[in-house]
């Protein structure tokens, strides 16, 4: 069966700071691990600030859980030249156990930027023996344009492609660098974050595409409908969720 992953992002309404500025996670992700296995879910993507900077007991309580964290979505910088903070980033993705990790670049495009970004994945994998690296190429970033990431992921990085991505980019993109696409971001925020029942046909025309291109990865709900809305709290993001859930497990059978 087709792993399903929660992004842990889902459950903090804190990730964009519209609730408060003095810190960055405010959900304890481990009061809800739980009723996200219980849901169905095969394990999850564990936002960096739920561990970062969660005390020593919510760490060891993720830990402890038998949930596994899956990925781990890192948001340290590739544009510093120092790896100080890679480094960093590196020992808590050991500490976690997490077999992926999800990553992006700046914005940054020119020869020299693709260069540099290629020398500092290529020394935070060294970092991460047996860890599979996963580019988010995200919108906006170098990595948004497929044969700039293609270069890049060549230093040792796989990547993932979004449900919201146009099918012509998800070509492109598998055109560019296929056999490194082995994770999708279920992400729909930019059209509104509906529903996934809504999008019912939308979903199986990206699904069959993915196939039809050799995809056989692994699947994370990014964000769900409510994203940013007056009920953007971890119960009703998280009810959300587990109803997407239904409608993605029945989509890729």
């Amino acid at each position: 069966m087709t792993e399903v992953f929660l992004g842990t992002i889902v459950l903090e309404p804190n990730r964009w700071f519209g609730v408060t500025h003095d810190r960055w996670g405010t959900t304890a992700v481990s009061a809800w691990l739980d009723a996200i296995a219980a849901a169905g879910f095969d394990g999850i993507e564990l936002w960096e600030s739920h561990f970062r900077d969660a005390d020593p007991e919510e760490r060891q309580a993720i830990l402890d859980h038998p949930l596994p964290v899956s990925v781990y979505n890192t948001y340290v910088s590739f544009d510093d030249e120092a790896d100080t903070d890679r480094d960093a980033a590196a020992e808590l993705i050991r500490v976690t156990g997490a077999p992926k990790v999800k990553w992006n670049t700046g914005p940054d495009r020119d020869e020299a930027a693709l260069d540099a970004y290629a020398a500092r994945l290529g020394r935070f994998a060294a970092a991460l023996p047996g860890v599979e690296l996963v580019c988010e190429c995200h919108d906006g970033s170098a990595m948004d344009d497929p044969p700039a990431a293609a270069r890049v992921l060549a230093a040792g990085s796989r990547a993932l492609f979004h449900t919201h991505d146009d099918p012509d980019l998800i070509r492109a993109k598998f055109a560019a660098y296929g056999e490194r696409l082995t994770h999708v971001h279920v992400n729909h925020l930019f059209t509104g974050s509906p529903k996934l029942t809504d999008i019912r046909d939308e979903l199986t025309e990206k699904i069959g595409l993915a196939r039809e291109l050799g995809f056989d990865g692994t699947w994370t709900l990014e964000f769900v409908h409510g994203t940013g809305g007056d009920h953007d709290e971890p119960a009703p993001m998280l009810a959300q969720a587990i109803e997407d859930l239904a409608v993605l497990r029945e989509l890729l059978g």
